[in-house]
């Protein structure tokens, strides 16, 4: 299927849904072959955002994804709802079989700061190993964790992938490089703030995987499972005790 035929249509009906601004994004990926050889294949992203830029949604050849920069305003239900209304909107005109995971990605930020550091809100096994101080260090030590697991979904009878990462970065970046920034043009960095670690939270399904029809008629359950394992996680698991009563 190509989604370029079908951008028009989706531009139209998303602009009823109070999406009126529209950005189409290009660039390039290269990737390596087997003798060496560099591949190059072109991308290109298509952008409805709100007047504010405050929500956005990304379409590419195989991804669909509801972008919001700043949660501080949603709770999970407003958020979750106009997230089906994205999938079906696109369903109505494309077919979602297009897209091949279906999941949700949350990304705390935390700026490093005299009053909080990261290591206060981080739960203790998430802080590293300490190197020794006798040692003439040229760089300041920089915490990295991945991981990933497999969860059961109980509303399809399917396995998730479930990954953990937590990254740091020495230069302020407000946002991991994969994210896209809006507005575009707008500072993407912290002021006077240099450390900032990213808590960064995909759950997913390969929606190729699963039979569309179960899948649109259970978009909420299966949302909800994968929120519940991320905030299960998150609150248990992720931050300390002390996070929880400054971020409550």
């Amino acid at each position: 299927m190509q989604i370029a035929e079908y951008i028009p249509k989706v531009q139209d009906l998303l602009r009823r849904k109070d999406f009126p601004l529209f950005d189409v994004l290009q660039g390039e990926n290269f990737q390596t072959g087997p003798h060496g050889e560099i591949k190059t294949e072109k991308l290109e992203q298509w952008v409805f955002s709100s007047n504010d830029y405050s929500e956005n949604i990304l379409i590419d050849k195989d991804t669909l994804t509801y972008q919001i920069t700043d949660c501080s305003g949603y709770d999970y239900q407003a958020f979750i709802g106009k997230f089906i209304e994205a999938v079906n909107s696109f369903d109505s005109i494309a077919d979602i079989s297009a897209v091949t995971l279906l999941g949700l990605r949350y990304i705390s930020v935390i700026p490093e700061k005299e009053n909080l550091s990261w290591k206060e809100v981080l739960h203790e096994h998430f802080h590293g190993m300490q190197f020794p101080e006798s040692v003439s260090w040229s760089d300041n030590a920089l915490f990295a964790y991945s991981t990933q697991r497999g969860v059961q979904i109980e509303s399809i009878k399917m396995l998730s992938n479930f990954q953990l990462r937590i990254m740091q970065n020495l230069n302020g970046y407000k946002y991991p490089q994969d994210i896209i920034k809006f507005p575009l043009g707008a500072p993407e960095v912290f002021k006077d703030i240099n450390l900032v670690t990213f808590v960064d939270i995909d759950h997913y399904i390969l929606l190729k995987a699963a039979k569309k029809h179960e899948v649109i008629e259970q978009l909420d359950s299966i949302f909800g499972e994968l929120h519940a394992a991320i905030e299960e996680v998150f609150f248990t698991s992720v931050i300390s005790e002390k996070a929880k009563i400054v971020w409550k």
